[in-house]
């Protein structure tokens, strides 16, 4: 084999000036959009839209299906927020989308793959502090990284984006120089740099969590996220629900992220169960999408479990319709599966997606009784991060808890309102 000969002196230096110069020209190229820029698909209350974040003065340029489309002003630029945020909206049966030049997947009609993902902001409030700067510690650039390679239809993010409510402790240099509050360095920080590849890998759904309610982070919630029209200075404190079509399954998004835990609070009770009471018009299989789950279990202590809502208990109490299949919740931070031997919805959480975990997860606790409910299969994962999976199969589903390094942790069969767990 002969060697290559090596390039001349001059020949290297010119090389290497070309080299030089085209670094310049991508840098260059780079820095006008190198302000912050992101795109992602939602289906909110009106349909499907696009929407974007943007620093320039003006919405993006997109395309619908090779046609030209232009996007309108969600939401102006403030001291807070200086970003624009845009929409457009887009017909279901919409095949290609582009949003500043980046292509974005439409929800196909027929949907066999859902990623859950929830909780997922690092928690800095007062002393209880993360290392928000430790992938180890918080690893929700990882999980979300890991979940684009899976390739889901649709992503249902189940609430609580930022937890960067106050100031890293000056002792902890975990979290030092983070951003905090209702702000866009915060919540950029928090979901829109770590998520990004995530956010643009497929379809978005998300459920309005306690987090982002009118106290605490409504006005990034309310900008970005929020399925109905952004109103400057309005905060909603109930969220209409609203349904999507999955194909051959509908499922419903629910604001019931105000319900009180620990006691009944007749006045949400009586809102609650005029939703639940609403959902008897849908006919077939139906899902249930909600930030805080009915019955399930952040621990088992002296047989007696912790975390269920007294407050949704009483709400759906004889008026959950029996077409209803499933309930798809995070808050408590866990994967966690549960049906019941009641006739009752299975219960799905998904909430361990970056934010402190819970660290006792009963491991197994069929027979359980959670407010007047007996658990038939209830399954939680051990303590770590991640995410989990719905695909959909021959008469059933699959729902399969992983790891941040999307490692399984448990996976089983969901037959209507039943779980069968390997």
């Amino acid at each position: 084999m002969t060697a290559a000969n090596p390039q001349p002196p001059r020949r290297r230096k010119l090389l290497c000036a070309l080299g030089a110069f085209a670094a310049a020209l991508t840098f260059f190229a780079g820095s006008a959009y190198a302000g912050d820029s992101y795109q992602w698909i939602q289906i909110a209350e009106s349909g499907v839209e696009a929407r974007a974040i943007t620093q320039d003065s003006n919405c993006p340029k997109a395309s619908i299906d090779g046609r030209p489309a232009e996007m309108a002003v969600r939401a102006r630029p403030d001291a807070a927020f200086p970003i624009l945020v845009c929409s457009l909206p887009l017909a279901r049966n919409a095949k290609e989308v582009v949003v500043d030049g980046r292509p974005l997947d439409p929800p196909p009609p027929r949907v066999d793959k859902i990623l859950l993902i929830g909780d997922t902001g690092c928690r800095l409030k007062s002393i209880i502090a993360q290392d928000c700067n430790s992938i180890k510690a918080w690893p929700f650039r990882l999980a979300a990284d890991m979940a684009a390679e899976m390739a889901p239809d649709l992503v249902l993010h189940l609430g609580d984006l930022l937890y960067r409510e106050t100031a890293c402790p000056a002792i902890r240099k975990g979290c030092v120089g983070s951003p905090f509050g209702d702000n866009w360095a915060a919540w950029k920080a928090d979901f829109f740099d770590p998520g990004e590849a995530l956010l643009q890998s497929a379809s978005w759904i998300f459920a309005r969590g306690n987090h982002e309610n009118c106290l605490r982070a409504q006005e990034g919630w309310s900008r970005f996220f929020a399925p109905g029209r952004y109103e400057p200075g309005q905060c909603r404190e109930f969220e209409p629900p609203y349904s999507v079509d999955l194909g051959g399954v509908t499922l419903v998004v629910m604001d019931l992220m105000e319900s009180e835990e620990r006691a009944i609070d007749e006045k949400r009770v009586n809102i609650y169960r005029e939703q639940f009471e609403g959902l008897s018009a849908i006919k077939g299989p139906l899902w249930i999408a909600s930030h805080k789950p009915i019955y399930g279990s952040a621990a088992v202590l002296l047989g007696i479990s912790q975390g269920d809502n007294k407050t949704l208990a009483a709400a759906a109490h004889g008026v959950m319709p029996e077409n209803a299949q499933a309930i798809l919740s995070g808050h408590l931070h866990t994967f966690e599966v549960v049906s019941y031997i009641d006739n009752f919805p299975a219960q799905i959480i998904s909430g361990h997606g970056g934010d402190y975990l819970d660290p006792f997860p009963p491991k197994k606790f069929d027979g359980v009784v959670i407010n007047d409910v007996t658990v038939e299969v209830g399954r939680s994962a051990p303590p770590v991060f991640g995410f989990a999976l719905l695909e959909r199969g021959e008469g059933a589903w699959t729902v399969t808890g992983y790891d941040a390094h999307a490692r399984p942790l448990i996976s089983c069969r969901l037959r209507a309102r039943k779980l069968d767990c390997e």
